[in-house]
């Protein structure tokens, strides 16, 4: 994990871009399919299928149309129509997933909460990056060039921090975002100029996705926390990810009131924060995946 990163997750293609998926077949021939039907459209007859491709060898389209057929595409009596794997990279594609040629100009985003420096946020090939100055990662993650093109930085930010609470929200259940298959989460550290900050890496073996975020990070998913916090005139549900370094040098989500953070537990684990507010103390306990699993005034 690179240095001071509160949030990460997701990841990219080997070298960035899929060309077939993009170009067309492996021949050279556009995709069969390159973008869905309207709604109520579909399933399509062959020969409508055929004439909205560049293929003109009736042949040559059944052969493609062959290789689709069980996975990509499903065939009836009424015609052929996309799968749900198939949508599924259609949706890819549109969104621009296998393309990097997007670009956006750095914004400024204020101060780091774990040094001070100047913080930006910068899009490039498939990537939001929120840095500061200092080289702290505050926030890194993929996002599809084709979506990110039709936003403006602002809303760019906001949707990849939605999308992030999201994921972590699929870690807690043990289940992949991106396949649905299982996926493993484990609790770490990683040093934070001189001190450390817990973290929780998950991992999903059959896709191959990963990402991490602080565990400070996952309290504000807690309703238990949302409302400590908005009793005291805070509102700290999914607060930007960048913004919340729980327990780093003792300080709330967001830089509101104080934390601590400890280990309570390694069998089972369990995390145990202690967030004060206006001489208030709620304490949190988190299981290894993130998940609230006791709440009330410390011991």
């Amino acid at each position: 994990m690179s240095r001071g990163r509160i949030a990460v997750h997701g990841r990219h293609p080997p070298g960035g871009r899929v060309r077939t998926a993009r170009g067309g077949t492996a021949d050279g021939h556009p995709p069969v399919a390159r973008r869905r039907a309207p709604r109520g459209e579909t399933p399509l007859a062959f020969s409508t299928l055929r004439r909205r491709t560049a293929i003109d060898d009736s042949g040559r389209f059944n052969y493609h149309l062959g290789k689709l057929v069980g996975t990509f595409v499903e065939k009836s009596e009424e015609g052929y129509d996309l799968s749900y794997a198939g949508r599924a990279v259609v949706a890819a594609v549109i969104a621009g997933t296998y393309s990097g040629a997007e670009r956006k100009e750095p914004t400024d985003l204020g101060d780091c909460v774990l040094c001070g420096a100047p913080v930006t946020a910068g899009y490039a090939d498939g990537e939001l990056a929120v840095r500061c100055e200092a080289d702290h990662g505050l926030f890194v993650t993929g996002f599809p060039p084709g979506a990110a093109a039709d936003m403006d930085t602002e809303t760019l930010l906001e949707t990849a921090a939605l999308r992030t609470y999201q994921r972590m929200e699929f870690a807690t259940t043990g289940r992949c975002p991106e396949c649905l298959g299982p996926l493993a989460t484990e609790p770490t550290t990683t040093a934070v100029d001189g001190g450390e900050m817990h973290v929780f890496a998950s991992r999903c073996d059959r896709c191959g996705e990963r990402f991490a975020a602080s565990a400070g990070t996952y309290l504000v998913l807690a309703p238990e926390v949302v409302a400590f916090y908005r009793d005291h005139g805070a509102d700290v549900h999914h607060a930007r990810p960048w913004r919340v370094a729980v327990a780093v040098d003792g300080r709330g989500p967001g830089g509101i009131g104080t934390a601590t953070a400890s280990v309570a537990d390694d069998d089972p684990y369990r995390l145990r924060f202690e967030l004060t507010v206006e001489g208030d103390t709620l304490a949190v306990t988190l299981d290894d995946r993130g998940r609230v699993v006791a709440t009330g005034e410390p011991p």
